[in-house]
């Protein structure tokens, strides 16, 4: 049904002929992108430019995002023309006014394709300036939104920040119980400090792995040095 109504969207706006029926000329057809991804990819190209970057800057910060991180990340331009010339297109939709404006992606894979249009450089750049955006706004809301932030620095070109967040993640976790968790977040963060060749913190992760399926396995771990 997604890629019909999109497809739709895609012939109203190429110039298909309408009358009883749609008449789609060959011309129109050459312009038809062939799949879903292909159609909302387009979608987003064909925005104005001020919008275009809006939605960008908004996937990075995800498929639910506060218009004011979006606004401050941007920086500068008509932030209520842009929101509206996505809301239009029915690209996003609003979620919540108060206690401040909130949008979502009207589909997850609008999203993705909006994060598609930017290079891998573009999108590191990105998520390191939602990251600390998102850092100064959540900073009261401390160890509740650990994972949230290691998310965007994990992904940024500040991977030690990256690695430190889901450090002090898995602690949050193993801290309330939830070893699942902790042990998905150090392995990932063991991954990250190997990628950059920290090995004595990749060692020390390691070793709270091991600390933490010891546990989940019913036995009597020994607490390892943090």
């Amino acid at each position: 049904p997604l890629y019909v109504e999109e497809l739709l969207r895609a012939l109203l706006e190429a110039g298909g002929d309408r009358r009883r029926t749609w008449t789609i000329t060959p011309t129109t057809a050459a312009e038809l992108p062939p799949a879903l991804e292909a159609l909302l990819v387009a979608r987003i190209d064909r925005l104005e430019p001020g919008a275009r970057r809006f939605a960008q800057v908004a996937a990075v910060v995800g498929r639910e995002f506060p218009v004011s991180v979006v606004a401050d990340v941007v920086g500068g331009g008509a932030t209520d023309r842009d929101v509206a010339e996505l809301l239009r297109a029915e690209i996003v939709r609003e979620l919540r006014r108060f206690p401040e404006l909130e949008c979502t992606f009207r589909h997850g894979l609008l999203q993705e394709a909006a994060l598609s249009t930017l290079t891998p450089t573009s999108q590191r750049e990105l998520y390191g300036r939602v990251g600390h955006a998102m850092e100064a706004r959540l900073a009261e809301q401390g160890e509740e939104r650990l994972e949230q932030l290691a998310f965007y620095f994990y992904r940024s070109d500040e991977t030690r920040k990256g690695l430190d967040y889901l450090d002090r993640a898995a602690e949050h976790a193993l801290a309330v119980e939830a070893l699942g968790r902790a042990e998905a977040l150090w392995t990932r963060a063991q991954r990250l400090a190997e990628r950059i060749d920290d090995h004595a913190r990749a060692d020390a992760i390691a070793a709270r792995l091991g600390w933490v399926r010891t546990r989940s396995s019913g036995e009597i771990p020994i607490q390892p040095e943090a």
